[in-house]
């Protein structure tokens, strides 16, 4: 720490020194001239801009601000102009003569089609020229509200981005485009900083990030190969600015974090009741309540209720502090930041979930054509929540939503410890642990670090030719620890945990990254020109090692405590190397005509030496029409057409997966290579618009069509008498057709107010075109099968409507009550399913379900895939205050609601208690239950409008405060992250596409205080 205020003590004389001798000279050389002072701020945000070079037009003569964005210089005699340049916005020349105190805003250089962009290119390209889509996040758009992880960062603010969490503790899943697959969606390829990784979004601290780019599809993605079936995400961090001073940003926020929303339980029971309420008991069994009919229940509200939900998932603490150091000279720039990200604990018994970051880029460049770039990036997260939030029937919703509410799983036993049986468990006898037991006395542990080193060496070795070289290599370490102490109870007997267990889990993953390329660029009149060859490794190691073993011979974590004939131990190796070499060709005329021809080599080792290489081509093509055209306030439309392909990798050893069956006293079999495994390849054709209205509006449209081929299928196994074998081959094929629109930009800016908005537009849908001749076969929830979605449902279908029966020439119906019932037999109940009118208010009564004797009685039942996708965003500035809001708007698509449906089982949902006032027997609620086999009656729609991001910010009044010597800026926010979602769906989110107790959404309130030094 003292090395870190020397330093930035010498800088800081060190930058007064170099600005009072350059005011000397400028003096002595303009004393005849006019004396001019000014100010520099940003145009959205209001702060000083630090390092804006400040020139007078026509002479030599200039300065530059300095950390108030404050500068001083002579106007010589004649001149009258001054020009003002900062990177990242757009320069401004004023008339300065006579004007003393100068007050310039500069306009964020973000949002124009002019942008350098770095995605999807061989080198550095002006949005302008670009003939493929691509869509960038800034700095603004990410860090006014902080996402907890930079996959939030994207909600509401990228058309044709899908983004889902369906459990509140775990990491955002992204996908771009649509299905590329039979199985569903393909994750995007992540690079930060130029560097193909193997992180993910969730890793990275928001506040670190300049900005995003997003390329979307194979029309562009053909560059990136073998990786970029899925789209790319490249994440750009933030570099060292503020010429010759040291930045300095402290941001801390404190708040709390608590459960957005909770599925709704029944508050009523059907069992005999005392006259005070209490339950009538036989020894601990209880008695039905029924009727005088002998099959209707009567219902009796719960005593001394106690809410076991709110008490596990209730309110916990949230903060996070942040620092960043910057600088930068006319040789370096540099940037350092710290982050410590601290999330409550889910439930009282459980740590919370912690993440540390640290980044280092330094920017170095010692002769005017040589340039180094380092980067050093540090990731370390723990979450002890991962061991309880877990869907299905281990996790905490499960149970604390599954036992009735006269149940207090919070008491306490005579030892101040949490009751493994607190009362009332012998009453309901629901075979499921104390969650707060377990958690009281359960010890898990994980920890994941991961480390990313990279270099950057650019040469310039002719104003035509220049040579780049990057290296990376990026280690994660991930360690997992599981602890149950001896005499661990357990409802039920558990041999592996009663006496004591202890497992344990280390992984490693070791990712390389070379790339080399030659950019030759040259001009000849009114055409610009340019080729780029490049060679790219890519190389990836992953190994484990886990172990455990239970009947502990001492109370210590320790596997050599455990008996030796349980102990288990296992490990994993496998490495993938990939070789890429690209050329690219690209041409522009006159600012107005561009093409890009692309063609990539790609050579993996997950394939066999028959299909090492494919080829990956692109070609684009764009026309600035406005460059001919005055189109009026329509200041910019440029049309563009891109097509190219992409492809993914199979999963590891899936080039072995082929079989020889031998028979031997049995059937059994042997691997050999899959030689014939090739790349899935995805084409896309893209067609686009870039606009820009009134100077201010961008808009960006496309329509994309892609064909998804040689998908990788697991083949349906066959059954030898010993092993079971997995057959990989390339048999799928998937079509995808896209609309997006994006619009934003500065709709009102004047001195005292000004709103920025933005909105998204996205309808995406996929369709399996074909299985490769196998027959369709249902995955999960899913069928796959020609002709339908990849996100089909498959399942039972109750019948709700008398439209859906189907009669045959006699009007009997076929599909429904065994084939043999005429139409009239059928009639539609109270809750409004169809049922016989000869078992209507009866004990028989039950309700029915589709029928087909031929094809059997499941079929598709719905579709996961929205109508379409909506992103709202706003930044409003008045004065000092500043409001922004985020909103996300998914209009339908279906969402299996399992976690009612279980509910119903245990007569815990509000339809138990709809069934049971209606009258229906018990029979009747286990028959929509369907012994919980996928059922339409369970399809929700999951259309919903969620309050993604909401922030109020005042910045603070430094000198009226008389602190503006020691600050250069300082601002106030309340946050709110993930508060509010407007559904119909009554499961945890209707995010995702199974509900099944998973852990709900986070919601944030905090309070932020940014001080700028």
């Amino acid at each position: 720490m003292r090395i870190f205020l020397h330093v930035q003590k010498q800088l800081c004389h060190f930058h007064k020194i170099i600005w009072l001798f350059s005011t000397v000279i400028l003096f002595s050389f303009q004393a005849s001239g006019q004396e001019i002072k000014g100010r520099v701020t940003g145009q959205n945000d209001k702060l000083p801009i630090s390092g804006a070079t400040i020139k007078v037009k026509g002479t030599k003569a200039g300065t530059i601000t300095d950390h108030k964005g404050e500068f001083a210089l002579t106007l010589p005699a004649g001149s009258d102009s001054i020009s003002v340049n900062f990177i990242g916005y757009l320069p401004r020349v004023l008339s300065a003569r006579g004007n003393k105190n100068l007050q310039i805003t500069l306009q964020e250089d973000s949002k124009t089609l002019s942008d350098v962009v770095v995605t999807g290119v061989a080198e550095g390209t002006s949005r302008k020229k670009l003939g493929f889509a691509l869509t960038k996040i800034s700095t603004d758009q990410i860090n006014t509200v902080p996402g907890t992880d930079a996959a939030q960062s994207l909600r509401g603010k990228v058309a044709g981005i899908q983004i889902s969490q369906s459990a509140g503790n775990g990491d955002a899943t992204v996908y771009l485009r649509g299905a590329k697959s039979v199985s569903g969606n393909i994750a995007p390829l992540l690079v930060i900083d130029g560097f193909v990784t193997a992180l993910s979004l969730s890793d990275l601290n928001p506040q670190d990030i300049e900005s995003i780019e997003i390329v979307k599809g194979a029309a562009a993605s053909a560059l990136y190969g073998t990786r970029g079936e899925g789209g790319i995400i490249q994440v750009l961090t933030k570099k060292g600015r503020g010429m010759g001073k040291v930045n300095i940003v402290i941001d801390n926020e404190l708040g709390l974090s608590n459960v957005q929303n909770v599925p709704p339980t029944s508050k009523f029971h059907h069992f005999k009741v005392n006259p005070d309420g209490s339950f009538v008991l036989n020894g601990s069994a209880r008695t039905l309540d029924v009727k005088e009919n002998g099959f209707s229940l009567n219902l009796h509200p719960y005593q001394n209720t106690y809410n076991n939900v709110d008490n596990m998932l209730n309110n916990n603490p949230y903060f996070t502090n942040y620092v960043s150091v910057s600088t930068s000279g006319e040789k370096y720039n540099l940037y350092a930041s710290f982050q410590n990200q601290y999330k409550g604990g889910v439930a009282e018994p459980v740590g919370a979930d912690k993440r540390q970051t640290a980044l280092f880029n330094f920017g170095y460049k010692p002769v005017k054509n040589l340039e180094f770039d380092l980067t050093l990036q540090y990731f370390n997260t723990v979450k002890p929540s991962a061991s309880i939030t877990s869907s299905g029937s281990g996790s905490l919703l499960y149970a604390t939503s599954l036992y009735e509410p006269f149940i207090n799983l919070q008491e306490k036993d005579a030892t101040g410890k949490y009751a493994f049986k607190p009362y009332g468990f012998d009453i309901q006898n629901f075979n499921v642990n104390n969650p707060f037991y377990q958690l009281s006395y359960r010890e898990y542990a994980n920890n994941t670090d991961n480390l990313l080193a990279g270099l950057k060496v650019r040469y310039k070795i002719s104003d035509k030719l220049s040579a780049e070289v990057y290296g990376s290599i990026q280690n994660e370490y991930y360690n997992q620890s599981d602890y149950y102490p001896i005499g661990y109870q357990t409802i039920s007997a558990d041999i592996t945990r009663n006496n004591g267990y202890y497992g344990e889990l280390n992984r490693k993953i070791n990712s390389k990254n070379g790339q080399a390329q030659l950019n030759y660029n040259n001009s000849i009149g009114d055409l610009d020109f340019g080729a780029t060859l490049k060679t790219v490794y890519e190389e990836n190691r992953e190994t484990s090692l886990s172990a455990s073993g239970y009947n502990l011979s001492a109370p210590v974590k320790s596997l050599e405590a455990a008996a030796a004939d349980t102990r288990d131990i296992k490990s994993t190796w496998e490495q993938t190397v990939n070789y890429g070499y690209f050329l690219n060709l690209k041409a522009g005329w006159k600012e107005k005509f561009f093409l890009d021809v692309l063609g990539r080599l790609d050579n993996s080792s997950r394939f066999g030496a028959d299909v090492g290489t494919a080829f990956f081509p692109r070609v684009s093509a764009a026309y600035r029409l406005t460059q001919d055209v005055n189109l009026g306030k329509l200041n910019e439309l440029k049309f563009r057409v891109a097509y190219g392909k992409a492809g993914s990798l199979p999963p590891f050893g899936a080039k072995e997966s082929l079989v020889s069956l031998t028979s031997s006293g049995g059937v059994s079999y042997k691997q050999r290579e899959n030689t014939d495994l090739k790349r899935a390849i995805t084409s896309e054709l893209e067609f686009g618009i870039d606009a820009q209205l009134f100077n201010k509006i961008n808009v960006q449209a496309n329509y994309a069509f892609s064909n998804s081929k040689n998908d990788f299928i697991l083949v349906p196994p066959f059954a030898p008498t010993t092993g079971s074998a997995k057959i990989y081959s390339n048999l799928g094929a998937v079509k995808s057709n896209s609309l997006e629109l994006e619009v934003n930009g500065n709709l009102i800016t004047n001195s005292k107010f000004t709103w920025n908005s933005g909105i998204t537009f996205s309808r995406i849908r996929s369709t399996i075109t074909s299985l490769g001749g196998i027959p369709e076969f249902t995955d999960g929830d899913f069928r796959k099968a020609e002709g339908v979605s990849p996100f089909a449902f498959y399942g039972y279908s109750i019948l709700t409507n008398l439209s859906q029966l189907e009669t045959n020439n006699n009007n009997v119906v076929t599909n429904a009550a065994g084939g043999t019932h005429p139409l009239s037999d059928f009639t539609v109940n109270k809750l409004g399913f169809v049922v016989l009118k000869s078992q209507m208010g009866t004990g028989a009564e039950t309700p029915l379900l589709y029928e087909n004797a031929a094809t059997g009685n499941s079929k598709v039942i719905g579709d996961a895939q929205p109508d379409f996708v909506i992103g709202f965003s706003n930044t409003f500035n008045l004065g000092p205050f500043s409001l922004y809001t985020v909103l996300d708007w998914k209009q339908g698509g279906q969402k299996y609601n399992e976690t009612q449906q279980y509910l119903t089982y245990q007569y815990r949902s509000p339809f138990s208690d709809q069934a049971a006032e209606a009258g229906l027997p018990l029979a009747f609620t286990t028959g929509v239950f369907n012994a919980q086999q996928t059922t339409d009656y369970w399809l929700r729609k999951s259309s919903y409008v969620s309050l993604r991001e909401i922030s109020l910010s005042y910045k603070i009044p430094l000198k009226s405060l008389g602190i503006h010597k020691a600050l250069s800026g300082a601002r106030f926010s309340l946050v709110g992250r993930n508060l509010y979602t407007w559904t119909s769906f009554t499961g945890v989110t209707p995010e995702g596409d199974q509900d099944f107790y998973d852990y709900p959404a986070y919601r944030i309130y905090s309070a932020k205080l940014t001080l700028n030094f």
